[in-house]
């Protein structure tokens, strides 16, 4: 049986693939912030039979201490992980700078800094299991200008500038991951489902027109949850013998971008790192 850990597996992508592991007999942890939600997962697996195999733990993920949080009752608990996956995102789109209670733009320490700090954080009980992986669920392969003199976007903010802008933080993540992995066990997947349908992205638009255009758009091209993750789960189960791929669905991304340079990747690396320090 593998131990899969899942930011943001109580809704959305998350849940989904959350639920079909739990279908092939895993046992999973769920991350989410909804209490309210997190009993709904934990009510749906005891009615597929697997309440001895469904955790759910509670976590404002854009929190640092939150993280770490979770890291300690992780290692407490379990010797190995086979899985990480981050699905944990916010759609909302905020409209001024606004920041966490630890003084964070607070879509970048959800979609950006959590995923650092889970990911290297349970390195090493993903390292006890036999083929780790990483799956990265952000966007690899998309275009973007990726300022790292200003990573929170603290200057000239505008909410869905951020969002865009952390997807590209984490093509970086990716690539600073696999180098620092002197190791070289866990394969680390960026991967890009493109248009799903999620009530989050509907609900996130304010403007009742956009709304409106959203749901069109949305409905015309995108995929429901149990088709769009079905290219991450064949990802999941036979992963490349490459340390680090990205895809959007199941074509795969050419790493040669610039969006994968090594040497933003190891600024980027650094630079939070540094600003860590200043959280704990």
């Amino acid at each position: 049986m593998r131990t899969i850990l899942i930011t943001g597996g109580t809704d959305g992508i998350g849940k989904g693939i959350a639920l079909l592991f739990i279908k092939k007999g895993d046992r999973i942890i769920a991350i989410g912030s909804s209490a309210d939600k997190g009993k709904r997962f934990l009510d749906e697996s005891k009615k597929l039979g697997a309440e001895e195999r469904a955790i759910f733990l509670q976590a404002d993920l854009s929190c640092v201490r939150e993280n770490h949080r979770i890291i300690d009752i992780v290692k407490n608990n379990f010797q190995s992980l086979d899985m990480l996956i981050f699905s944990a995102t916010s759609h909302k789109i905020y409209k001024e700078y606004t920041t966490t209670t630890e003084g964070l733009e607070i879509n970048f320490g959800l979609s950006y800094l959590s995923r650092f700090i889970l990911g290297f954080g349970l390195k090493e009980r993903l390292e006890n299991s036999e083929n780790p992986i990483i799956a990265n669920i952000c966007a690899p392969g998309m275009k973007g200008r990726i300022d790292l003199n200003d990573i929170q976007n603290k200057n000239n903010y505008k909410g869905s500038k951020a969002r865009y802008h952390n997807s590209r933080l984490n093509d970086l993540l990716g690539v600073a991951y696999t180098e620092a992995d002197t190791i070289k066990k866990i394969k680390y997947i960026l991967f890009n489902p493109w248009a799903v349908r999620t009530t989050g992205i509907i609900d996130a638009v304010e403007n009742p027109v956009y709304k409106i255009f959203t749901k069109v758009i949305f409905k015309l091209v995108g995929k429901p949850i149990n088709q769009a993750i079905l290219p991450l789960i064949e990802l999941l189960e036979n992963p490349s013998k490459d340390n680090l791929t990205a895809y959007i669905k199941r074509k795969e991304v050419n790493l040669a971008r610039e969006t994968f340079d090594k040497g933003n990747a190891d600024q980027l690396y650094k630079q939070t790192i540094n600003l860590l320090k200043t959280v704990l």
